[in-house]
């Protein structure tokens, strides 16, 4: 499929900024740890996955705006907050605690990697082939923090109470991410965004269960539930407008600038 009808555009476009927003922030918070990660080579590779997230959402918005005739520049950096899509769970600032940034990290690339690969499998062609690229790269984000799990969580008695503790404190937020974007059930029934088997919460608890348990750790997450309205459909905490603030200071400044 090349061509999308007007409801599938419009269903598209929700996701993929939703896609962009999530791994943007991600990328922007993960950012902040650059020269200060607790070891050398985790600082190079904690640096150089955030880069990965800010090039993800590049290329994402790249694609929304191709199908609205915007700027990619203009999504990630001019629109209101009610207007973005992240979850609240990347918003968040991790207070410069490392446990916190990789638990968090923890949630949302287990999840962002089965995400990919559902719209690896897209009918639409052009988003198939991106999601393809970009799922490589993510698989590796995957590997990286899946492993610093086990080794914090095996570690010594502090290691292991503060990985719990951050575990404790996202747990009841990464659900969220799976609240659904506005049309989702319309590309999932063209299968512009193909469902899973087993169900992508299924899928991703298991995985999240599994890694927890080989390191020690407990988890316990909630299904998300319905009825509760969140970033997907522009509801954000405090903590969001202030990084959204900060993060497009520059862009505010001067937002027709080339660089």
């Amino acid at each position: 499929m090349h061509e999308l009808n007007d409801e599938a555009r419009r269903a598209l476009i929700q996701l993929l900024l939703a896609v962009a927003d999530d791994k943007l922030m991600l990328g922007h918070r993960n950012a902040d740890w650059t020269g200060l990660a607790p070891i050398l080579e985790e600082d190079i590779a904690f640096s150089s996955m955030a880069q990965d997230e800010l090039a993800h959402a590049s290329a994402l918005y790249q694609c929304v705006a191709d199908l609205t005739n915007s700027q990619a520049d203009r999504l990630a950096f001019g629109r209101k907050p009610e207007e973005y899509r992240c979850a609240q769970i990347v918003e968040l600032s991790d207070d410069f605690n490392w446990a916190t940034a990789l638990c968090r990290s923890f949630f949302c690339d287990n999840f962002e990697a089965l995400r990919l690969e559902r719209l690896a499998r897209s009918s639409y062609t052009p988003i198939a082939q991106l999601a393809g690229r970009l799922l490589a790269e993510e698989q590796v984000h995957v590997q990286h923090v899946d492993s610093w799990m086990h080794r914090l969580g095996r570690g010594d008695d502090d290691a292991n109470q503060r990985m719990q503790e951050a575990l404790n404190g996202l747990a009841p937020l990464a659900p969220m991410l799976f609240e659904p974007t506005e049309g989702q059930e319309v590309l999932e029934k063209e299968g512009i965004y193909p469902q899973s088997e087993p169900a992508m919460f299924e899928r991703w608890s298991q995985d999240l269960l599994k890694v927890a348990h080989d390191a020690g750790l407990i988890l316990d997450l909630p299904r998300p539930s319905a009825k509760i309205i969140g970033g997907r459909r522009g509801v954000h905490g405090a903590a969001f407008a202030t990084a959204l603030e900060e993060m497009t200071e520059v862009y505010r400044v001067e937002p027709e600038a080339a660089w």
